[in-house]
């Protein structure tokens, strides 16, 4: 049997969207429509669930972990140029010189049989 020293998440969305609609309405007075069928009932903290998902992210958790590797590293402030657009950016532009890189150093050349053709690279001399 393995140990594993990983920490895992479960998050169980029906009781999640249960315990959170409960908190967020417990100053409304709904009782009369608990009683008339009018508030949650399981199905429809189903149907939220299953909404969620197809739909919830994790932003405030990525966050909350940046926050807490940064905090860990002794690094005051996050850096704000750092975001999924520029890191996209930057792997596009680090994708292109290689593909320049791999240009200058090979050549891609055909081999030829009477069922197929497959393109090889061949070093450039």
């Amino acid at each position: 049997m393995a140990i594993y020293d990983d920490v895992k998440i479960t998050i169980n969305l029906n009781e999640l969207v249960e315990i959170r609609a409960k908190l967020l309405t417990q100053y409304e007075n709904y009782s009369s429509k608990v009683n008339n069928g009018e508030y949650l009932d399981k199905n429809d903290i189903d149907r939220i669930a299953v909404n969620l998902r197809e739909t919830l992210t994790f932003d405030t958790i990525f966050q909350m972990i940046d926050e807490s590797i940064l905090e860990y590293l002794g690094i005051k402030e996050k850096n704000p140029s750092i975001t999924i657009e520029s890191l996209d950016i930057t792997l596009e532009k680090e994708k292109k010189e290689r593909e320049k890189q791999f240009k200058k150093q090979f050549e891609l050349v055909n081999i030829v049989n009477p069922s197929w053709t497959i393109e090889v690279p061949m070093i450039k001399r």
